[in-house]
């Protein structure tokens, strides 16, 4: 997980420091850039309030693709591929999201909010499970113009996790990405 971090890490500072230089070279106007194809990191996790020995944390990469209708209207569709070193566990899955915000497709600073649905399945050696529901979110984020870089965290419905939390206290799904888009 370390190298895949720092790995992204890398590729965003490089592909920002590009355009950094590129943008100081070139005076044209804004050009909105519907479409956006990208990687990250992606990390989910089911956390009980009663402690932490409980929770369920997943790790792993994420691919984003995108189209932004308008400045202000974008939906978003994010492939996960996750790993639990504790228990063994993978998980893998997809969600769309519909957001709503500013410099959806435009240079500039990016923040949005929005929901959606995922569908996340859960596997080891005996098996697997299958989960589904609805979730909402936001980001935040910077567009260069061929890239942007968005942090994103949306919370999912909790309930449909039942089978693998303790029937005591209440449960929080969340996710959260880190991805690099190049847009066009």
């Amino acid at each position: 997980m370390k190298k895949l971090f720092q790995g992204t890490l890398l590729l965003s500072t490089l592909l920002l420091g590009s355009q950094v230089y590129a943008n100081e070279v070139e005076v044209e106007a804004p050009v909105e850039k519907n479409w956006s194809v990208g990687i990250g990191s992606y990390a989910f996790t089911l956390a009980g309030d009663n402690s932490s020995s409980s929770d369920l944390d997943f790790s792993g990469f994420n691919l984003v693709a995108g189209y932004a209708f308008n400045n202000h209207f974008q939906i978003r569709a994010t492939y996960f591929s996750l790993d639990n070193d504790t228990f063994a566990l993978e998980s893998s899955g997809f969600d769309v999201m519909a957001y709503g915000g500013v410099g959806l497709s435009k240079r500039g600073f990016r923040g949005y909010g929005g929901a959606g649905f995922f569908s996340d399945k859960w596997s080891e050696a005996g098996g697997s499970e299958s989960f589904t529901g609805i979730q909402a979110g936001g980001g935040v984020g910077y567009n260069w113009g061929p890239v942007a870089l968005d942090f994103v965290l949306t919370l999912r419905q909790a309930d449909k996790y039942d089978g693998f939390v303790p029937k005591s206290g209440s449960y929080v799904a969340m996710s959260g990405n880190l991805s690099v888009s190049y847009l066009f």
